[in-house]
């Protein structure tokens, strides 16, 4: 009698076992099938210029024609995306990752400011060029150059490691162009306008730009990387603070966040530095950030919207099914831009407002690589 129940345990803690197993199996397929997937992509890129990148398109707001982009932008995300959970992996996927990492980096030195070896441009900067394959736009890629901004310096940091004697140096840099330095901030909210926060752009020729999304990206950089927050992060972060305070997130997203521009999006960033961060003042908003994001994804119309909402969830520590619904196919449609470019965001007020309403310079951007990999992240986040 003994003998029956000790095999009958043995039984069920081996079935117990086999279960585990069987959904960790599981979970590292998928995941493997995706990085195979975005490793595609990477290696069959249409030129030799673009070697090393993961492809990214855009096109003009009032246009359904998709142009060929060259940014550091979309491969750096890709890579921080499916590099950030490196203690998590299993040895195949840091293979792959690490191959990954390794075959863009000739590609993202293109964007690196050869002066001062530190910051990086949206667009190539050797020569410096804007919205490639423009056409007549390009007869203007020497006066009308970006200046190297805050957004893809984070960013491209957290692709290629963090290093914490880069961190600092580029932190000292990005508040050498804080507002209230050589120029007031003449292109965001009155009551907000005078905080000593980080603005986007790192040049004296450029206006003071301020972009929620942007300031949880640098914000996030510096976390990572393990570096003292200076009082321009602290500014940043009570910025952050106040704008969801005021739920202007919500109430209006492309002023708050031109260059993300909705809702689902900027709350995505907003949930992965509070995933990352132990401010009391940002933490003290994941209930209502958590009801929020839940709220906006059972009203979410486009698959990349819901799973941005449904990571967010997860960020915020929330429970929610998985979005099977989202499929290849879903994950190619470009309906929902992640990242937008609106020339109007170098404009002051009140100028700034209404060509921003009229969307008249404004691009949209989409990226299936991408896609893919926030797609990985998800998967990553809940676990085995």
């Amino acid at each position: 009698m003994k003998k029956g129940i000790l095999y009958i345990v043995l039984f069920l803690v081996s079935f117990k076992l086999y279960a585990v197993n069987g959904v960790h199996d599981s979970s590292l397929n998928q995941r493997m099938s995706i990085l195979k997937l975005i490793s595609n992509l990477q290696i069959n890129n249409p030129s030799n210029l673009l070697h090393g990148s993961f492809p990214s398109y855009r096109k003009y707001y009032y246009s359904t024609k998709l142009k060929q982009e060259d940014n550091v932008f979309f491969t750096s995300l890709v890579l921080f995306n499916i590099g950030q959970f490196s203690t998590k992996m299993h040895s195949e996927e840091l293979a792959m990752i690490e191959k990954a990492r390794s075959n863009a980096l000739v590609y993202i030195d293109r964007f690196k400011n050869q002066n001062n070896q530190l910051t990086f441009n949206f667009w190539p900067r050797n020569p410096p060029q804007i919205f490639p394959n423009g056409g007549w736009l390009n007869q203007l890629n020497q006066q009308f150059a970006l200046a190297d901004d805050i957004d893809d310096g984070a960013i491209t940091l957290l692709a290629l490691g963090t290093n914490d004697a880069i961190a600092k140096a580029m932190q000292a840099k990005f508040a050498a162009y804080r507002v209230g330095l050589i120029k007031p901030n003449r292109s965001f909210y009155k009551e907000f306008k005078y905080r000593p926060v980080y603005s986007t752009w790192l040049g004296t020729k450029m206006p003071k730009d301020v972009d929620l999304s942007v300031l949880t990206n640098v914000v996030l950089m510096h976390t990572i990387a393990k570096i003292p927050l200076n009082a321009t992060d602290t500014a940043s972060l009570d910025l952050i603070v106040d704008l969801v305070k005021a739920n202007k997130h919500l109430s209006d997203p492309t002023y708050v966040s031109q260059h993300y521009a909705n809702s689902a999006t900027i709350i995505y960033h907003i949930a992965r530095l509070a995933y990352y961060s132990d401010y009391p003042a940002l933490l003290a908003l994941k209930p209502i950030l958590l009801e929020q994001a839940l709220h906006l994804s059972n009203q979410a119309e486009f698959p990349l919207e819901r799973l941005l909402l449904n990571t967010s969830v997860l960020r915020l520590g929330g429970k929610i099914e998985f979005p099977f619904e989202l499929d290849d196919a879903s994950l190619k449609s470009n309906n929902y831009p992640y990242f937008v470019a609106n020339i109007a965001s170098v404009l002051n007020n009140p100028f700034k407002r209404i060509v921003n309403r009229s969307n008249i310079v404004r691009f949209d951007y989409y990226s299936y690589a991408f896609n893919l990999s926030l797609l990985y992240e998800n998967w990553m986040l809940r676990g085995d």
